[in-house]
C-alpha cells in the first residue's frame, strides 16, 4: 500500500478517535475538563502507535511531530471555519490532513519542496488570528447594517475597547471598555447600541436591557435633556441616551459615577472593522 496513503487512513482513524471521544464520552456538567482534556491529547499516542504500525519512512519523528502539526492545521482551520459544516465530524479535519502531510515532510526525497510547503504552512498559521479576527468582524459589521443598528461606539479618554459582544444580535450590540492604566478597580464601562427606533430613551430605562433579572433600587430619571438613568440591585448604572439614529447605553458598576458616564455620551462616533477586529 502507497506509503500517502497508509498516511490518510492513519490520520482518519486519529480523527475518528477524536469525534467518538468528544461524542460517546461522559458529560459531567460539572466537569467538562476530563473530556476535552482525552480528546485533545489522544493523537500523541495513537500517532506514535500508528506510525509505527504502518512502517511510517522515520516513524519516530512522524509519530512525534503529528499532533503539533495537527494543532497548526487546527489554528488554520478556524479561520475558514464558518465555509465548514458544524458537526463534530470537522474535528477530524486536522487530523487526516495533518498525519499524511507530516508523512510526506519526513519522507526521503526533494527537501526543497518540503521546506518550501512547511513554511507556507507555518505563515498561514501565523495569518491565521489575523484572517479569523477580520472575518469575524466583517460579519459582525454585516450583522449590524442588516439589523438597522448603527455603526457607532464611545471614544473614552484614558479607555480602550476591550471585547465586542454580538451576543445580542441583531437587537443590540456590545461594547466593553477598560481603564488603560488599571484592571482592577471595577471602572470598565459597558456599552450597548440599538436602532433608534427600539425605544426612547425613558422607556428603555424603565425596560433594562440586557435583562440580567436585577431589580430596579432607584426609579428612572432624567438627569439631562433626554438621558434617563437607574440604578440596579447589583450596583449597575445605567444611563440610556439617543444618538443620531441609534439608543444607546452606557453603564458601569460602583466606581463609574452618573457624571463620568454622562461624560462619554458626547465621545460616540463611527467604529471601523479594524477596531472590531482588534477588539474581538
Amino acid at each position: 500500500m502507497p506509503m500517502l496513503l497508509k498516511a490518510v487512513l492513519a490520520g482518519a482513524a486519529i480523527g475518528a478517535s477524536q469525534v467518538l471521544i468528544l461524542v460517546f464520552w461522559p458529560h459531567d456538567p460539572d466537569n467538562e475538563f476530563t473530556g476535552v482534556a482525552v480528546m485533545m491529547f489522544a493523537p500523541f499516542p495513537l500517532a506514535f502507535l500508528l506510525s509505527w504500525a504502518a512502517r511510517m519512512p522515520r516513524w519516530p519523528i512522524v509519530g512525534l511531530s503529528t499532533p503539533f502539526v495537527m494543532f497548526v492545521f487546527a489554528m488554520v482551520m478556524v479561520a475558514g471555519m464558518q465555509w465548514l459544516p458544524d458537526s463534530p465530524v470537522s474535528l477530524a479535519i486536522p487530523a487526516v490532513i495533518g498525519f499524511p502531510f507530516t508523512a510526506w515532510l519526513c519522507a526521503p526525497g526533494n527537501r526543497m519542496a518540503r521546506i518550501a510547503a512547511a513554511g507556507t504552512v507555518l505563515l498561514a498559521f501565523c495569518a491565521a488570528p489575523l484572517v479569523s479576527k477580520a472575518i469575524q468582524a466583517a460579519e459582525v459589521i454585516g450583522d449590524m447594517k442588516s439589523s438597522g443598528i448603527p455603526l457607532v461606539a464611545p471614544a473614552i479618554p484614558n479607555y480602550r475597547l476591550d471585547s465586542v459582544d454580538p451576543t445580542w444580535l441583531p437587537e443590540m450590540i456590545g461594547f466593553t471598555y477598560h481603564p488603560t492604566d488599571d484592571h482592577g478597580s471595577g471602572r470598565w464601562v459597558e456599552v450597548y447600541v440599538r436602532p433608534g427606533g427600539a425605544a426612547s430613551p425613558e422607556a428603555a430605562c424603565a425596560d433594562p436591557m440586557p435583562d440580567w433579572s436585577w431589580k430596579t433600587v432607584t426609579p428612572c430619571r432624567q438627569i439631562a435633556p433626554g438621558v434617563w438613568t437607574t440604578r440596579l440591585e447589583n450596583g449597575y448604572t445605567p444611563v440610556y441616551a439617543r444618538h443620531g439614529d441609534a439608543l444607546v447605553q452606557v453603564g458601569g458598576y460602583d466606581a463609574i459615577t452618573e457624571d463620568f458616564l454622562l461624560s462619554v455620551l458626547p465621545t460616540f462616533r463611527p467604529i471601523t472593522a479594524v477596531e472590531i477586529a482588534a477588539a474581538s
